[in-house]
């Protein structure tokens, strides 16, 4: 394999490509190669059994597109071994569209439209269609090399007449009869690329790469050099390190790759492209991920290609680097500043700052939770004791004497000066049923799972117990839910009717209460308002039209079993993330952009619940992003890596690092706090990454005096096979869930005999 020396004109030699084989199913050449931009989807395609495979990061895969499911899309064609079929592929932006140029020397089916098509295929809702009819060129050829580029709502389409013609591909745009432009560069196009900082748009042809400023349409062409025999392009900010960003050609009929810096490309420089290296069989093509990686495909099947250059965390290895720094992030807030022993600050400042945020319950539900995932996955020494001691001082049992206030009915003061356990001075002086809902979660899950700690386990039934009148705060005949509480019992201003993240409460007012009426209705979607961004994916919301906040259906994601188990709320999660994807891609935004509640500047509201229908500053909250992770996805993930790939990541008091909050509008701006309730939800996402199963361990177990100590793994309820095994690989990496029985901290046969006790016992 050949390297070459590069750099701004060609320079710098400590960059060397890493080739590694990409999983394939298919034998035999591949056509096609595409990535998303800003998110973890991957496909390539093959011509001999003419289909598509889509992968995830980790090369698992996620979707085969056949050609049992073509034909009848495409009833006039008849593919078979030969190189016609899936030849081209482009992905949206985000992910959420994956466009296919399927060609034969078949006629077309008439109406004035293409022998030959791009289908678009839609990951949010799996669904397969005709987009376009299109004319990709000759078939005799054993490979003929189209090529597609998706951006910012616009399909571009090039093949071998030399005609690129340029599509609308909008968020609701499922088909084009014909294009909006058409520009013709004299010689067959083989391959398309976007420069979305520098707003250049990139063709390359059999025998020249060409640029046009991506807002033109049709797009205006001016040479940048020659290529011998191109086949593909692709364009990348943030492969390897500094040098080895820009523009790589994949020419000489597949068997070089060359690179071409951005002051090249672009024209800064005069054009002296440099050998990259030298494929072992020929690529047919070529793209960028959001990863910092190209993904080849070929004669011999795909490969995957990173640089010694990049000095970054790989991806596996960010993802418990962010959990991590998130459970920094955490800790950092318990009794930061010498206050009373369990209180914890809402929220954290930007490094150098002052925290000036009250205690809240809130924050402590969210550091609880936190600590119980790190313990779970990591065996933290010390995840015990802070709990303990945080759920202490919220059961009003800590041996100061200072009690959290709490109304006649237990529900909680929200806003709290951890000096007297009263409303901190200049905060609003309410009883929150949210806040309520979060720390009794809390408590609920860490009697779980630490059913033999006894300090624990007095303080959670304290928390829990302490509430009453549940139904009391359900408004009778709407379900609405009141936020407030009256210092001397009952509910006090107004009530919101679903739906909205106060599930939490009314699926403990099921469990603690007795009310199970209002949580079926409340888990039925057909009951609540939608909001539809796409037409093809409505959500569900509290008003018709509005769209919410993500985080609001994300916390149920995060640690509702029945939300978690519907099919119903299963598909509402993809359209959430399907119509902020949408709105990625419409917009060609920098990030993979999820909207959110956090800080903001003043002039955009200084605190705000963005959603898509009100987003000041155009704000992505990366948190939010991540939690969607939690059903084992790692697209999402992907996308957030690549933010930390650009530097996205903010540094606060606490010593932690991590993604919170960036701009579109302003991308330098950086918020001066960030709370907790807003934060440690994506490394809760991030979790099912780390270890498959642990969100259903350790956060969406239902409700329950104590944890059954056998059920260790989904599916939750059922003692199985899966259930050994977990308890095995636990006790054999010495794991939190092994330790049963006492003495705690040591694994021995008493948590074996413990364990097979509660399994033959069959577990409540």
């Amino acid at each position: 394999m050949m390297t070459g020396l590069m750099g701004l004109g060609g320079g710098f030699a400590s960059a060397a490509p890493e080739v590694q084989t990409w999983p394939t199913d298919a034998a035999g050449a591949h056509g096609g190669s595409a990535a998303a931009a800003v998110s973890g989807w991957y496909a390539t395609s093959e011509t001999a059994g003419d289909r598509v495979e889509i992968r995830d990061v980790r090369g698992d895969l996620q979707r085969e597109i056949t050609r049992a499911e073509i034909l009848p899309l495409l009833n006039w064609m008849t593919l078979d071994g030969s190189g016609d079929g899936p030849t081209a592929l482009a992905w949206s932006r985000s992910g959420r569209s994956l466009f296919i140029a399927v060609h034969d020397d078949e006629n077309g089916p008439g109406g004035g439209g293409g022998s030959d098509a791009v289908l678009r295929y839609d990951t949010a809702t799996d669904q397969l269609g005709v987009f376009a009819l299109v004319d990709l060129g000759d078939v005799t050829a054993e490979h003929i090399h189209p090529a597609l580029l998706h951006h910012a709502g616009r399909l571009y389409v090039g093949g071998d007449p030399g005609e690129i013609e340029v599509h609308r591909a909008e968020r609701n745009d499922t088909s084009s009869f014909a294009p909006l432009a058409t520009v013709d560069l004299g010689a067959p196009v083989r391959g398309l690329a976007a420069d979305r900082a520098l707003g250049l748009l990139y063709a390359a042809t059999d025998t020249g790469l060409w640029r046009s400023p991506l807002s033109a349409v049709p797009p205006v062409f001016e040479a940048v050099g020659p290529v011998v025999d191109a086949r593909a392009i692709a364009h990348t900010g943030h492969f390897g390190g500094f040098a080895t960003t820009g523009l790589y050609v994949l020419d000489q009929g597949g068997a070089r790759v060359l690179h071409v810096p951005d002051v090249q490309a672009a024209g800064f420089l005069s054009y002296d492209p440099a050998d990259y290296l030298t494929p072992g069989e020929p690529w047919h093509d070529l793209a960028a991920t959001a990863c910092g990686r190209l993904l080849a495909a070929g004669d011999a099947g795909a490969s995957i290609i990173s640089d010694t250059s990049d000095h970054r965390l790989g991806f596996e290895a960010w993802v418990e680097d962010e959990f991590a720094q998130v459970v920094t992030f955490a800790k950092g807030l318990v009794s930061p500043d010498g206050e009373p022993a369990g209180w914890v600050i809402d929220a954290d400042v930007t490094q150098g700052g002052s925290l000036f945020h009250p205690a809240t319950p809130d924050g402590a539900a969210w550091v609880v939770l936190a600590l119980l995932m790190n313990d779970h996955l990591y065996s933290d020494s010390e995840a015990r004791d802070t709990v303990r001691e945080i759920l202490t001082r919220h059961a009003g049992l800590a041996g100061d004497g200072i009690v959290p206030a709490r109304s006649a009915d237990g529900i909680y003061q929200h806003w709290i000066d951890p000096t007297t356990g009263n409303v901190k001075p200049g905060w609003p002086d309410e009883y929150a049923t949210l806040s309520t809902m979060k720390i009794v979660l809390a408590a609920d899950r860490a009697r779980r799972f630490y059913p033999g700690d006894a300090g624990i386990v007095a303080a959670a039934d304290g928390i829990i117990d302490g509430v009453t009148n549940w139904s009391s705060y359900i408004q009778p005949g709407t379900d609405a839910l009141y936020f407030r509480a009256a210092p001397g019992g009952g509910p006090t201003g107004g009530a919101a009717g679903g739906f909205h993240e106060g599930i939490i409460f009314i699926e403990q007012a099921a469990e603690f209460g007795g009310a199970t009426g209002p949580l079926d209705r409340w888990l039925n979607r057909g009951l609540w308002p939608t909001a539809s961004f796409v037409n093809s994916m409505p959500v569900t919301t509290n008003q018709p039209g509005g769209h919410l906040a993500a985080f609001v259906s994300l916390y149920s994601w995060l640690v509702q079993e029945p939300f978690r188990a519907s099919p119903s709320w299963g598909e509402h999660i993809a359209h959430l993330l399907g119509s902020n994807s949408a709105w990625t891609d419409d917009r060609a935004s920098r990030y993979m952009t999820v909207f959110s509640a956090g800080t903001t500047k003043p002039e955009w509201g200084g605190y705000n619940a963005d959603s898509l229908s009100n987003h000041p500053g155009d704000i992505t909250t990366f948190p939010s992003l991540m939690a969607f992770c939690a059903d084992g996805s790692t697209a999402p993930a992907v996308a957030a890596y690549h933010a930390y790939r650009f530097g996205a990541r903010q540094p606060f008091r606490s010593g932690a690092s991590i993604l919170f909050r960036r701009s579109e509008v302003d991308p330098g701006y950086q918020p001066n706090a960030a709370g907790l309730p807003d934060v440690v939800l994506g490394g809760l996402g991030l979790s099912e990454l780390i270890r498959p199963g642990a969100v259903d361990a350790v956060l969406s177990t239902g409700y329950g005096e104590s944890g059954c100590l056998a059920d260790l793994a989904p599916p939750a309820g059922v003692l199985d096979l899966a259930d050994i095994g977990a308890f095995v690989d636990a006790f054999v990496m010495q794991g939190p869930a092994a330790d049963v029985a006492a003495p705690f901290g040591v694994l021995d046969l008493a948590d074996v005999n413990a364990f097979v006790a509660s399994f033959v016992a069959g577990c409540p």
